[in-house]
């Protein structure tokens, strides 16, 4: 049988060539399923340790402490807001993050604008 076409069939020939792809692709597709599984860079999840407060006492009870609140929920929407007003849609901001400087014209010097 040396030299001999096994078959000359194209059907036959694309059954088999399909059935290889499909078959490497699922065991690729588990091979990646079994690395997600075993993953060792996944952050384990982190238990809600309970704290119990301390009772409160007289002095602690006149002194409230000032919560402190960030706004940069806010800050952030109004960025995107103006970011979008130039023609810009949301989906094309990919971080916003504050500036190395606080002023406009070293900012405008550094980017090249006059």
């Amino acid at each position: 049988m040396e030299g001999h076409v096994v078959t000359t069939n194209p059907w036959l020939v694309m059954a088999i060539n399909m059935t290889v792809v499909f078959g490497v692709l699922i065991c690729l597709g588990f091979l990646m399923k079994l690395i997600y599984i075993i993953d060792p860079t996944k952050k384990k999840p982190v238990k809600a340790e309970t704290v119990v407060p301390a009772p409160a006492t007289e002095s602690t009870k006149s002194v409230e402490q000032p919560v402190a609140t960030s706004n940069d929920e806010e800050i952030v929407a109004v960025i995107t807001a103006a970011i979008c007003a130039m023609g810009y849609s949301s989906d094309r901001i990919a971080s916003i993050r504050p500036a190395i400087s606080n002023s406009w014209k070293l900012d405008g010097r550094l980017t090249g604008r006059t």
